[in-house]
């Protein structure tokens, strides 16, 4: 089960409760005049490579910030939660209120997984490289696969369990070569940790499809800028500083993020994680481009190690795994 499925699925199950289905499948008829399967295909990949395309300039962004991580942190998730509570707003202008309660009990525990798995991936890619971040958090679908063993008692394929320990082996590599630097070691040790806390977090999203996840990722937000503000200095910071987390609290995270939700609804699930792959690509590549930050050899051949099993573990499952996509 990978990230990709657990989004899918969850979108599946929470098509009625107001959260996306009434903006990705308004009611009423409506007419095309292309063949409607191919036109949701062709819409689920736009869709999906749009957020992917959206989202990958994040780990640059954060590069580029130079005021401390807390400070970082705290913006990040305040603008954060305005932009996701906007998306929801869109989405259900007259329900807003209805998703926001949906966000209990259970709930808290999304939040709570979505908050930690924040502070994870801020803490990481400011002690680490870029490169080491994104690698590491794309094994968050074998992560969310252990989790459902747990929480959904799924059973784990063969085929699974072998993605797991080569993927085990990869990050094990990249984090060899951080040994000797600690706060690089301690930035994939929190990657790692971000990517449990992100595969927690999706793994509540399936247990619990009544909850709004735009609207628990909204919450997460506010909770994270509480929890960080007594290590924060919100004042202190340059106004180019600012306007670079305005675009990454109120465009590039909020609305990638929406897009990579919506987009499962349209084409298999399999198609979605090779398009999300491209994530863990760009975003290195950014800055490299603006930074030069080359990846050490360690990244790389851990990196080829991750990157390549999860892409034949994901098109072993497009082959011969095919799911059905509702029109």
């Amino acid at each position: 089960m990978n990230r990709v499925s657990v989004v899918a699925q969850s979108l599946k199950k929470t098509s009625n409760n107001g959260d996306l289905a009434q903006f990705v499948a308004p009611r009423g008829p409506v007419r095309v005049r292309i063949p409607r399967m191919l036109s949701n295909h062709a819409k689920g990949l736009l869709i999906t490579a749009t957020g992917v395309l959206i989202i990958s300039p994040d780990g640059l962004l954060t590069r580029l910030i130079q005021t401390d991580h807390w400070t970082m942190m705290f913006w990040r998730a305040l603008l954060l939660s305005f932009g996701m509570w906007l998306a929801v707003s869109l989405v259900n202008p007259n329900r807003v209120w209805r998703q926001y309660c949906t966000v209990r009990g259970p709930g808290l525990l999304m939040v709570g997984a979505y908050s930690l798995g924040t502070i994870s991936f801020i803490y990481a890619i400011t002690h680490t490289s870029v490169a080491n971040t994104l690698v590491i958090l794309s094994s968050t679908p074998l992560f969310a696969a252990l989790i459902s063993r747990v929480l959904l008692h799924e059973k784990i394929i063969p085929r699974t369990l072998i993605a797991i320990s080569l993927v085990a082996v990869g990050i094990a590599v990249i984090a060899s070569g951080s040994v000797g630097v600690t706060s690089a070691l301690a930035g994939d040790l929190a990657a790692v940790l971000g990517s449990f806390f992100l595969a927690c977090g999706f793994s509540f999203v399936r247990r619990f499809p009544q909850i709004s996840s735009l609207s628990a990722i909204s919450c997460s937000g506010l909770l994270t800028a509480l929890l960080v503000l007594p290590l924060a200095s919100p004042l202190a910071i340059s106004q180019a500083d600012f306007g670079y987390l305005l675009i990454m609290g109120l465009y590039v995270v909020p609305i990638g993020t929406a897009l990579m939700f919506i987009g499962p609804r349209y084409i298999p699930a399999a198609e979605v994680g090779l398009l999300l792959l491209l994530e863990s690509i760009l975003g290195p590549l950014w800055v490299w481009l603006v930074y030069a930050e080359q990846p050490g050899n360690n990244t790389l051949l851990g990196g080829a190690i991750v990157i390549s099993t999860l892409l034949i573990n994901t098109v072993w499952a497009l082959r011969h795994s095919p799911q059905r996509v509702p029109a």
